[in-house]
């Protein structure tokens, strides 16, 4: 049995402020280190399961925040930031099933360090009208190869809205949102715990449980509202784009697999001029 991790880390065990988690923050290095915590605890849980292999992909920022030598010898990484696929990538490698780790809550809503997909541009996203978090955009890249996210890690706030729109998945709370920069951190090992014991039950059960890879038919617009207009000018530069409003670019295509690559290839040219340079120095 073949399992998938695209690990982030703004919902990881410890992390409660966005300089946690940016290179040049003083405690990037614990970051780094409770991403090892909290991965490992998922890859323990697959082995557990049976699994033969387990393929973890680092999907925050660019790509190079988890350290090899700190993660389970089992583990093969993707790393790096020129990823077709970005936070999706390895994907394609069709794997039997999907933990997404460490994720957060979107843009606009109660969570921990909450924001849509890029820092610096991004307002929010829209899935055929549906307003959407990190785990839909990416739980449907995921599912285009046919594999279902059977396990999330992430704030309250996170799971709570996974349960929602990813029927019969399991879940892992690692912290109790208080604000954007705050929150109640349970003790990482207590979670590492859990997240062992949840991979466990999930690859387990996932099969009787019903848990389906995320798909939708027909055509599929997905909408980005930017921080400015900027942006979006920038954005209209990717193939099946068009502009809504002063702001808003819809990514489009016959399926998933067009609208979403329409999208990474938008979202990378917008995030071209940011708003809050201030996060980049």
């Amino acid at each position: 049995m073949k399992v998938y991790i695209s690990v982030d880390a703004e919902g990881i065990s410890g992390i409660y402020n966005l300089w946690q988690v940016m290179p040049s923050g003083p405690e990037y290095g614990f970051a780094r280190k409770m991403m090892a915590n909290d991965v490992n605890a998922a890859v323990d849980g697959a082995f557990k399961a049976g699994a033969t292999q387990v393929i973890v992909n680092d999907a925050h920022n660019n790509g190079n925040n988890m350290l090899i030598d700190m993660l389970d010898e089992r583990v093969d990484l993707i790393s790096g930031s020129i990823r077709p696929l970005g936070m999706a990538q390895g994907s394609d490698l069709r794997a039997d099933a999907a933990f997404l780790v460490g994720y957060h809550a979107r843009k606009g809503s109660k969570g921990v360090i909450s924001h849509s997909y890029a820092y610096g541009s991004m307002v929010e996203m829209r899935l055929n009208g549906r307003l959407i978090y990190e785990h839909d955009l990416i739980g449907h890249a995921i599912g285009m190869f046919g594999t279902p996210i059977v396990m999330l890690t992430g704030d309250d706030a996170t799971t709570a809205a996974a349960r929602e729109t990813i029927p019969g998945i399991y879940t892992v709370e690692s912290k109790v949102c208080i604000s954007d920069n705050a929150a109640l951190c349970h003790h990482p090992k207590r979670v590492a715990a859990m997240i062992s014991k949840t991979a466990e039950q999930a690859l387990k059960n996932f099969k009787t449980d019903g848990i389906k890879p995320l798909h939708i038919s027909g055509d599929v617009a997905l909408d980005v509202r930017f921080s400015s207009a900027t942006q979006a000018t920038l954005a209209l530069r990717a193939p099946n784009t068009s502009r809504l409003d002063e702001n808003q670019v819809s990514f489009r295509g016959p399926d998933y697999e067009t609208a979403f690559r329409a999208f990474l290839a938008g979202v990378s040219m917008a995030g071209g001029f940011r708003d809050d340079a201030a996060l980049y120095q």
